[in-house]
């Protein structure tokens, strides 16, 4: 009787078990992406602005911290960012006028859509740390 022997995984398959999203399975990995795509919404809501800061490049950096860095907590890090974007959003004057007053129609949608998605990426990110695994694959096995 012969046994197969498994060949060696692709480079590509190698390459994705190592990032975050690639060893992720399940609902860890849908919030993790959920939890990209809210941060990519929120640079497009403050690049439509006109606003000149660096929000535009923190949030997508930020994005691929959480889709690269394979550490369970890091996704963590999302929720302090969008705490602090949110908080220094609304204690601005013009923002808060910005998001109550909608006199012009793009500010108001860029500036809910930027300030929703801070929220949406904050519980996409507790999300993702509550359903990944407690446990390394290997000591799941052995119990």
């Amino acid at each position: 009787m012969t046994t197969r022997v498994n060949p060696l995984p692709s480079p590509r398959r190698r390459w994705a078990a190592r990032i975050a999203i690639g060893r992720a399975t399940g609902r860890h990995r849908t919030f993790l992406i959920a939890t990209c795509v809210a941060l990519v919404l929120a640079a497009i809501g403050d690049e439509a602005t006109g606003y000149d800061g660096p929000g535009p490049f923190i949030y997508p950096a930020f994005a691929v911290l959480v889709a690269l860095v394979a550490w369970r907590f890091a996704p963590l890090l999302v929720v302090l960012m969008s705490a602090f974007f949110i908080y220094g959003g609304l204690a601005s004057s013009e923002a808060v006028h910005r998001l109550t007053e909608p006199g012009q129609v793009l500010d108001f949608t860029a500036g809910w859509l930027q300030m929703l998605s801070f929220a949406a990426a904050a519980g996409f990110a507790v999300a993702a740390v509550f359903f990944s695994r407690r446990t390394s694959p290997n000591r799941r096995s052995q119990s």
